[in-house]
């Protein structure tokens, strides 16, 4: 099973500038298929087929895709015999979109909005998610199947960097015990989670929240 490296250079995410990479990763498959490596480790095209419900050679044109634009590749701890591709996150971060640089190159501002529709959609659907009413039916005692705490700190950056090293080993720790329960057979029933862990200057939150108003009322 692949856990979290010690490897230095798969502790960084993968950074993307090209507008083209940047549209190829906001396709809805693509970004299914990121999140089943994340939450493996390392998997074959046949296997994320079936976790994502598509058909085998359209799932393995997506994922030639994401390795040409460099967001995952062969594992070379699961080749074994060369028939097999293995494939894994090129870092154990996933990724991050430069939008100064992108916004450089030509075709940047047309990338840049779709990467603003998608993260929309996707903090919404988070949102929806979260906070739907729970099915007393299906989850025992009317428990959630889901995480939200929102938080609020004053920090130094120092003390800011501090917080994410502490929250990525955070992390690290459950990413490596959920690959490590993937294969396992113990009568306990697992489920898949996605989650995002968000943070910002409360006066950058204010400036998008006054940016309409002020547009209106120059």
């Amino acid at each position: 099973m692949c856990g979290v490296t010690d490897d230095p250079s798969r502790l960084s995410p993968t950074r993307l500038t090209d507008p083209k990479a940047v549209l190829a990763v906001t396709h809805p498959v693509r970004m299914r298929l990121l999140g089943e490596l994340s939450r493996t480790g390392t998997a074959r095209a046949v296997d994320l087929a079936a976790a994502v419900d598509e058909p085998a050679n359209s799932v393995s044109f997506h994922l030639r895709q994401l390795a040409k634009h460099g967001l995952i590749e062969e594992n070379p701890e699961r080749a074994e015999n060369g028939r097999e591709r293995w494939w894994r996150l090129t870092s154990d971060r996933g990724f991050e979109i430069d939008l100064d640089a992108m916004l450089r190159h030509d075709g940047g501002q047309a990338a840049a909005v779709t990467v603003r529709r998608a993260a929309e959609a996707h903090v919404l659907a988070l949102h929806r998610a979260v906070h739907r009413t729970p099915d007393p039916t299906d989850v025992p005692s009317g428990e959630r199947r889901s995480i939200s705490d929102d938080f609020a700190v004053r920090l130094s950056d120092t003390e800011l960097q501090q917080m994410r090293r502490e929250v990525a080993e955070l992390l690290d720790r459950w990413t490596d015990i959920s690959r490590a329960l993937t294969e396992v057979e113990d009568g306990q029933e697992r489920h898949a989670y996605y989650g995002v862990v968000m943070g910002a200057l409360v006066e950058d939150i204010s400036a998008v929240d006054d940016a309409p108003q002020r547009e209106q009322h120059p």
